[in-house]
């Protein structure tokens, strides 16, 4: 159980998502997620375990020690276009790069709120 919560907690921290926000998308309470991804539970029923990597875009034999498979690093955008987003400023010179994510902090911080309601809709 160890290893699988190891993976659990990297696959958590990768995401980048809180506690509450893992589980408005999954439906689950946060108290039962905390206990699953710090490993105070040695039992989690498989729909909820789908469920969590479901919304960790995490391949669940990968979580469970089945198959050989790379766990993102914590700090890996979680998805596709934070990913490319990514890519292009690191490849920036240092000056540039710091700009380029001071002005990403601050959409975001504008944003946040309007790309959280349009994720309502989409489910």
């Amino acid at each position: 159980m160890k290893n699988i919560q190891t993976n659990l907690l990297s696959a958590f921290e990768a995401s980048g998502l809180t506690y509450d926000e893992l589980a408005r998308r999954t439906n689950l309470p946060k108290s039962a997620l905390y206990r699953y991804i710090n490993g105070d539970t040695e039992k989690i029923p498989i729909d909820r375990f789908q469920a969590i990597c479901a919304e960790l875009h995490v391949d669940a034999a990968t979580l469970l020690g089945w198959r050989k498979g790379e766990l993102p690093p914590p700090d890996t955008p979680h998805t596709p276009e934070a990913r490319i987003l990514a890519a292009g400023i690191d490849k920036l010179p240092q000056e540039q790069r710091e700009q380029a994510l001071n002005v990403v902090r601050a959409m975001f911080a504008k944003y946040s709120n309007y790309f959280e309601e349009d994720d309502n809709h989409d489910a």
